[in-house]
């Protein structure tokens, strides 16, 4: 586990590595990837980000026979309850226009919102996909905490402090989880039986550490690479045809 700072940074200029090997793989190219049956696919970036890195999952989504949904956020930070709603927001909007169930696949910060999304939609969650996102740890918690990403490692201490100290500032009447909203409970509430769950987690994270991602009772896939790079992976790809499909 990278502890240093600048080491932390290092790694993580990875992820720009593996976009380039991402590109020239076949597997972006949809080669033996399952097709898709043109459901939608919701996908939540991770703290501090927005869409926009995710551009190329969803343009691999659409490659291979799906709808992908932005999430719409300028940047994933602050309550974690407005930030549900308005990525509810858009999916009832792209549902109203394409029905049936939808897959739902969240990097880091939001797969936690991509959890609590899909307790609220039920059988209408088919899939659940977290990258790199400490669920699993959250939910064999007693009660809710952002200190969940286990063995509280330096760097990922410095994240969620940086997360707390900003929702204070966009949002300073949300002091999650003691406000009472919902989406504390709902972020723990079980999921349909139907929901079929995949966490997928790097060897090698520096932020979110791997023992805090399996989630029990769903297929847990470790891969190597960073953290930012759980977007670009090749090998998550290969699993996210297969765990889309069924």
């Amino acid at each position: 586990m990278a502890r240093d700072p600048v080491e932390v940074l290092g790694r993580e200029t990875l992820a720009i590595g593996e976009l380039v090997h991402l590109m020239g793989d076949p597997v972006y190219r949809g080669v033996d990837v399952p097709r898709g049956d043109g459901r939608l696919v919701l996908v939540l970036p991770g703290l501090f980000a927005n869409d926009m890195y995710l551009q190329p999952l969803r343009r691999w989504l659409r490659r291979v026979g799906y709808r992908p949904v932005r999430s719409t956020l300028a940047i994933n930070v602050g309550c974690p309850e407005r930030l549900c709603v308005q990525v509810e927001g858009e999916l009832q909007r792209q549902r109203e226009r394409h029905a049936g169930p939808v897959a739902i696949i969240g990097h880091s910060r939001g797969g936690i919102l991509a959890r609590a999304i899909a307790a609220r939609l039920q059988a209408d969650a088919a899939t659940l996909v977290l990258l790199g996102s400490p669920v699993g740890a959250i939910m064999r918690m007693p009660s809710w905490s952002v200190a969940a990403i286990a063995d509280d490692p330096p760097a990922a201490k410095r994240v969620t402090d940086a997360g707390s100290s900003f929702r204070r500032l966009v949002d300073p009447d949300c002091n999650v989880p003691e406000c009472g909203c919902a989406f504390p409970p709902d972020l723990r509430r079980p999921l349909h039986p139907s929901t079929r769950v995949v966490s997928i987690y790097s060897r090698d994270d520096p932020i979110v550490p791997a023992a805090a991602c399996p989630v029990d009772g769903a297929r847990n896939i470790e891969v190597g690479g960073s953290h930012g790079g759980l977007a670009f992976n090749r090998d998550v790809y290969r699993a996210l045809g297969a765990a889309l499909a069924g």
